[in-house]
């Protein structure tokens, strides 16, 4: 496992989270480290329901108390400690975590990303992306027929 220095863990409040924007094997990712006490997790950033692209959860929505952290588009709710969505749209569905690790007071994010059901995730995203497609072309049709073109 590569290892790329996150932030000190002071850096995240207690029972908080910060976001940041990485590059993790040459690719820009969007990650929220969250702190309980002196352990720090770090989720992928990523809508399972929708698909929607990174910086989706508004971290004003963390509970560390009920170990929640919430969707600000659709309110679905994501366990802390493995990602697990336990309601809302994507029930069942998990965010993206990576490997973490805090040496002497420092957070490292590692490139191995595990994430429960990621294909489900990524063909669900891309069901959307064809429909939405096919709904462009079909106003674009309706508009050369209107237009008698």
């Amino acid at each position: 496992m590569s290892k790329l220095r996150l932030c000190a863990v002071a850096d995240i409040g207690d029972h908080s989270s910060e976001e940041f924007d990485i590059e993790l094997g040459g690719v820009r990712r969007y990650v929220i480290a969250v702190r309980q006490g002196d352990e720090v997790s770090v989720f992928l950033d990523y809508c399972p329901h929708m698909g929607y692209p990174e910086k989706f959860v508004d971290m004003r929505f963390l509970c560390t108390h009920s170990k929640k952290f919430y969707c600000a588009v659709h309110g679905a709710r994501f366990n802390l400690d493995d990602g697990s969505c336990t309601s809302g749209p994507p029930s069942g569905d998990y965010l993206g975590r990576f490997d973490s690790q805090v040496i002497d007071g420092e957070v490292f994010v590692g490139d191995t990303l595990t994430w429960p059901g990621k294909d489900k995730v990524l063909a669900k995203r891309q069901a959307l992306i064809d429909a939405y497609l096919a709904q462009q072309k079909k106003r674009e049709d309706e508009e050369r027929a209107k237009n008698g073109g």
